[in-house]
């Protein structure tokens, strides 16, 4: 890893994590870099914390409850501002992700329905016990039959005779002899999609743990200095 590792914050938020993932690359990381910055701004931020937490921990001028009512409150608000960014960078991904298997899609379904030939490719191949079409189906690819794997393919599996999960195979594959560049661009985003949501939990818990408290302490700090502050606001009496 190129940069500098806090041993106080979970590696798994590490953006070196996210740009040592298999298929990331100077041609695939323009469709996920909002993710790694996102991630490089989370990592950086939780250090950020704990080093404030190290610094308060020192001024004896103050209590340990003031202490994390001081760091918990700002943490709270960088926290908010990092799952903010966060959540932008997952919309973003998703969005591409819907239109990557788009441009994947859409030119397959078109194709697949036009003419009558088509329709008779799907009849033929279903009419094949398996063993006959899964031999018809490789043959197809090997000689990269592109009419005959589009009649099949952009139309729904049942037509053919497949079920959905030999339809996705062939889809993959003839994709991968073809797109190959969106094939990896799609799966790249995918993992990273995966990761987003795997370590969403870690974050919070990230925070919890720089701040040194759970969030209801901070919040049961906060509300006693609230109370304690608003009986010092003594007014006249009648």
């Amino acid at each position: 890893m190129s940069g500098k590792v806090d041993t106080r914050v979970s590696p798994a938020l590490d953006p070196e994590v996210f740009r040592a993932v298999e298929g990331y690359n100077d041609e695939t990381r323009p469709f996920v870099d909002g993710v790694v910055n996102a991630f490089n701004d989370v990592y950086l931020t939780l250090g950020k914390v704990h080093d404030a937490r190290a610094l308060w921990a020192k001024n004896l001028a103050v209590t340990p409850e003031n202490r994390i009512l001081i760091v918990g409150k700002e943490s709270q608000k960088q926290k908010d501002r990092v799952l903010k960014r966060l959540a932008l960078a997952e919309r973003d991904l998703r969005a591409n992700i819907e239109h990557t298997e788009g441009e994947l899609s859409r030119p397959l379904k078109e194709r697949a329905g036009l003419g009558s030939l088509n329709g008779e490719v799907r009849s033929f191949v279903r009419s094949l016990d398996r063993p006959k079409r899964e031999a018809f189906m490789r043959q197809a690819l090997e000689n990269d039959d592109r009419p005959t794997l589009e009649a099949i393919l952009g139309a729904q599996p049942f037509l053919s005779g497949l079920t959905p999960l030999d339809h996705a195979h062939y889809v993959r594959a003839y994709h991968t002899q073809r797109n190959s560049h969106l094939v990896r661009r799609l799966d790249l985003m995918k993992r990273f999609l995966d990761m987003i949501e795997r370590n969403g939990p870690i974050v919070h818990r990230q925070f919890e743990k720089a701040v040194g408290a759970q969030p209801n302490a901070v919040a049961a700090i906060h509300a006693a200095n609230e109370r304690a502050v608003a009986a010092l606001k003594i007014g006249p009496t009648v």
